[in-house]
C-alpha cells in the first residue's frame, strides 16, 4: 500500500460516490490510472465494498446499545445461531476475555430491547451499556500512514 492507495481509500470512506475523475483530481494522477488501482484494491480484498450510511434513529430506530455476552459453556454454537437470527443485531464482535461476544444492537423502544434480552439470557449472561452517541464513526485509523509504519 502505498500514499497514493492511502489517499484514494480515505476519500472513498468519507464518499464512496466520487467519480473517478474526482478520485484522480485529489492523487493528481489520470481517471484510468484511478480506476485501474480501485479496481485492483477490490480483488485484493482490501475494499470490501460500497454501502449507504443510514441514520437508525431518523428511520424509526432511536434506540442503541453494547450488550456484552459471557456465554455460558458449551453453548457458544448455539448463541451464535440465536444471534444470527436476531433481526436487532447490527454488529456481533467475538472477543478475548471473560465476555466471549459484544452485540451492537438497535430496537426502537426500551420494551423491545428487553424482550430481546430475554432472548438472550439463557444462552449468556449480559450486560447493556447504551450508546449516548457516536463522536467517532470511520472504518479506518484517522491517520493512517502512522499506524501502518514501524514502531522508532
Amino acid at each position: 500500500m502505498d500514499k497514493i492507495n492511502w489517499k484514494l481509500l480515505k476519500a472513498l470512506e468519507e464518499n464512496a460516490r466520487l467519480s473517478y475523475a474526482e478520485l484522480a483530481k485529489l492523487v493528481h494522477l489520470s481517471a484510468p490510472a484511478v480506476a485501474e488501482r480501485i479496481k485492483k484494491l477490490e480483488e485484493q480484498g482490501v475494499i470490501a465494498g460500497y454501502r449507504a450510511t443510514i441514520n437508525l434513529e431518523k428511520a424509526g430506530i432511536p434506540i442503541t446499545a453494547l450488550v456484552e455476552c459471557e456465554v455460558y459453556r458449551t453453548q457458544e454454537r448455539a448463541f451464535k445461531e440465536l444471534v444470527l437470527s436476531l433481526d436487532e443485531v447490527v454488529d456481533c464482535y467475538n472477543i478475548t476475555g471473560p465476555s466471549a461476544f459484544i452485540l451492537r444492537v438497535a430496537v426502537s423502544s426500551m420494551s423491545r430491547l428487553d424482550v430481546l434480552l430475554e432472548r438472550l439470557i439463557d444462552l449468556s449472561d449480559t450486560k447493556t451499556m447504551m450508546i449516548m452517541s457516536q463522536p467517532i464513526d470511520r472504518e479506518m485509523p484517522l491517520n493512517i500512514e502512522s499506524v501502518t509504519s514501524s514502531l522508532p
